[in-house]
């Protein structure tokens, strides 16, 4: 069976979904999933069965469809990007990737029956209407997520319906210049101007690589945003008109490139084949630098998200152990004279063990996730550009469990030590913590020392 532009394009995008899900950490059997459903939605939609359905749904009656043909369509695109936002749990880049794309596959079915402006507006309204109470309807069918997502989904809701007009009214005459400039031609329906089109290259790829710029900057930073809190995220203030200012200059980037490849097909005509097999492989890098350039933005987007929520794990593990820490030490730097002192003292710390030692283990739990995280992620990994990703730098975390455990393993034999010395008779106990304690003693101010060195170097590290 050969493949017609609507298996391709459904294709290419599930192997697109499925590469970056990969990339993002997801497990083989999750990519699979991606790859059958896709395979299965592109079966049903560029089948012939599917093109004889909807040509027979045309022929019912032609009057009285093309009348309800937006609506529709409309509740039909309102369902998927309700269903998008529920099981992404508001991912603004699905929700505005699936709008720009439903944009561009509706919008030969978007043109009114009527020319009549009376006629036009109720049909325009009825239809924003149907893909509203269609997109919450579906968010409705899970009242949790409603809730916890409300403002969120609104947020969005708003963005992807300014998606979808992009898609309907640009980004849908973009795909048909691209494929004018990769399909065959008649000579006689080309104007034969001959002209060198060489600046017109340069100008596309530049204009390409300022979009692909401008859109991976925004999706890495949407992404990162919900990765790391989808409920607080935000995708525009309510104070402000960000939402249309990132749009009309996406538009304006958009143009950039659009106009360039406009220009290139006017001087070089489809009709002779040296002419389409340029067109073809500059359509071709053109679309593998946005998809490697977007692929890699939203990977690096979900990973600095993971991070951000890794960071405030070790920041609240390393703040709970320092209260511990600051416990205990404030206990040994008493005015400890006698050794009554020392026995009071560390009867005290030996109550505050057991948490200090639950706290240190927190802290080489996270730690431990840490590594395993940067493991799992391969060659593409953000932490790669950050400065605690220095091998100095975590080989500095494993010195710094390392005298953690040291504190925690003398702190206990000072402890044992002490409850020791308060069962010899009164007159024994000084001799014993001159022989027996004081060395403890000594070690633990090499130990601080060494602690202090530690920690210098992190500082170091970090600036």
């Amino acid at each position: 069976m050969s493949l017609n532009r609507r298996h391709k394009a459904i294709l290419f995008l599930t192997l697109v979904v499925t590469g970056c899900a990969l990339l993002a950490g997801a497990e083989l059997k999750e990519a699979l999933g991606f790859m059958l459903l896709g395979a299965a939605f592109a079966w049903a939609i560029g089948s012939d069965s599917a093109s004889k359905f909807y040509s027979g749904l045309k022929n019912i009656s032609g009057s009285f469809y093309k009348w309800i043909r937006l609506p529709l369509v409309m509740a039909l695109v309102g369902a998927v990007l309700g269903a998008v936002l529920l099981y992404s749990h508001a991912n603004p880049v699905l929700a505005i990737a699936s709008m720009c794309a439903a944009g561009i596959f509706v919008a030969p079915l978007t043109p009114l029956p009527t020319q009549r402006v009376w006629l036009k507006i109720p049909l325009v309204l009825l239809a924003i209407i149907v893909f509203a109470l269609a997109t919450f309807g579906m968010i409705s069918t899970d009242l949790i997520a409603a809730n916890k997502y409300a403002e969120r989904f609104g947020q969005l809701f708003a963005a992807a319906s300014v998606a979808l007009l992009v898609g309907i009214f640009w980004l849908s005459k973009g795909c048909n210049l691209i494929e004018k400039g990769i399909t065959v031609q008649p000579a006689s329906e080309i104007a034969l101007t001959h002209k060198r089109a060489w600046g017109q290259y340069v100008s596309l790829f530049i204009g390409i690589g300022m979009l692909t710029l401008g859109l991976s900057l925004l999706t890495w930073m949407a992404t990162g945003s919900w990765e790391y809190s989808p409920e607080k995220a935000v995708v525009y203030k309510k104070e402000d008109s960000n939402i249309l200012t990132q749009a009309g200059l996406i538009l304006l980037l958009a143009w950039w490139p659009y106009a360039a490849w406009k220009r290139i097909l006017n001087r070089e005509p489809n009709s002779e084949p040296r002419y389409l097999k340029r067109h073809q492989r500059v359509a071709m890098l053109a679309g593998m630098i946005f998809v490697v350039a977007m692929g890699l933005a939203i990977t690096f987007g979900i990973q600095n998200g993971n991070d951000r929520l890794l960071t405030e794990k070790v920041s609240a593990t390393v703040n709970s152990l320092k209260t511990v820490a600051e416990k205990i030490g404030a206990i040994k730097q008493r005015d400890l004279k006698t050794t009554d002192d020392y026995i009071q003292a560390y009867s005290e710390v030996e109550a505050l063990l057991p948490e200090f030692e639950s706290q240190i283990q927190k802290f080489k739990d996270v730690f431990q996730e840490i590594e395993e995280s940067d493991r799992q992620r391969g060659p593409i990994n953000i932490q790669r550009f950050y400065k605690s990703h220095n091998p100095e730098y975590l080989k500095n975390n494993l010195a710094a469990i390392e005298v953690l455990d040291e504190t925690d393993a003398l702190t206990r034999q000072e402890a044992s030590a002490a409850k020791e010395m308060a069962s010899l008779p009164a007159q024994n106990q000084p001799d014993f913590w001159k022989k027996d304690f004081r060395p403890l003693l000594l070690k633990e101010s090499a130990l601080r020392e060494k602690a202090l060195a530690v920690q210098a170097k992190e500082e170091a590290l970090l600036k």
